[in-house]
């Protein structure tokens, strides 16, 4: 095993953790902080934060590295505390307010988030992470409210977005809503089975899928999903069967018939052994 040496990056910030807990006023406690966030030491830099922020409870820098060390660790309450203040006490810096977004989008909290990534965003338009969870949690809202109360918000069009940011989950829950009342529309069913497919509730795609194929049976994406659900569920001659029929439907689609032959050669291969 070889020995820890000065030049060894570890045993530098080793010992200027030493140098800070026997005098604090050695190092900039705030780049220490960040440091050892960096290198993962959470609770080394949690014991310097808090030790500095006893002496200097106002600074800003300390207040972000202490919020970030919490989120990082995973206590996120009381980073949004810390966030919060640094935020206040220097509304005019970017990284208070898109940690906060990020641990407020974090802890479920959509409202807070969505007021948070704009306040953030007014400091720096073309922030990216904020754009993304100021987007991320407008849709949240949007599919909450009509999970609440259907309105005229179309649900295939809002599914659709929130599958494309990955949320099946809120997905699955906007068309299952939606389906109640347009028991048979088929795009409706198509995005409610990708959602179930992506939760793994391959039993609901397939009976979705199932109600597809019969209202728009000349649609590939309805075959070639059933097909694969079945796959998926452990039945290739059902999925041969769907990939063949949806071919015959649809004897142009290139897909399908990529599908159907990938499955035929499986079928021949199963009966080779």
């Amino acid at each position: 095993m070889g020995q820890t040496t000065a030049a060894d990056p570890r045993y530098r910030l080793d010992l200027r953790v030493l140098r800070f807990r026997s005098d604090p006023h050695k190092d900039e406690p705030s780049l220490l902080a960040q440091e050892l966030i960096g290198k993962g030491r959470l609770e080394e830099a949690l014991e310097l934060t808090r030790a500095a922020l006893e002496d200097d409870p106002t600074d800003t820098d300390l207040l972000l590295a202490h919020g970030v060390a919490l989120a990082k660790a995973g206590e996120l309450a009381t980073a949004q505390l810390a966030l919060t203040r640094a935020a206040k006490a220097d509304p005019g810096w970017l990284e208070p307010w898109r940690h906060l977004a990020e641990v407020l989008w974090q802890r479920g909290k959509s409202a807070r988030a969505l007021q948070v990534a704009r306040r953030g965003l007014e400091v720096d338009p073309g922030d990216s992470s904020l754009d993304r969870i100021k987007k991320s949690a407008s849709l949240e809202l949007r599919a909450r409210a009509y999970l609440i109360a259907p309105t005229d918000e179309e649900p295939t069009m809002l599914a659709q977005e929130l599958m494309a940011d990955q949320r099946p989950d809120l997905a699955f829950e906007i068309t299952q809503t939606a389906l109640l009342e347009e028991l048979l529309d088929e795009d409706l069913l198509v995005i409610h089975a990708q959602a179930a497919l992506r939760l793994g509730k391959v039993e609901e795609a397939i009976t979705a899928l199932s109600s597809a194929s019969l209202e728009a049976p000349d649609w590939p994406q309805v075959w070639r999903l059933l097909a694969e659900a079945y796959e998926q569920r452990g039945e290739p001659d059902r999925a041969r069967q769907a990939a063949f029929e949806g071919l015959c439907a649809c004897p142009a689609d290139a897909s399908l018939r990529a599908l159907h032959a990938r499955l035929e050669a499986q079928g021949e291969t199963l009966v080779t052994l």
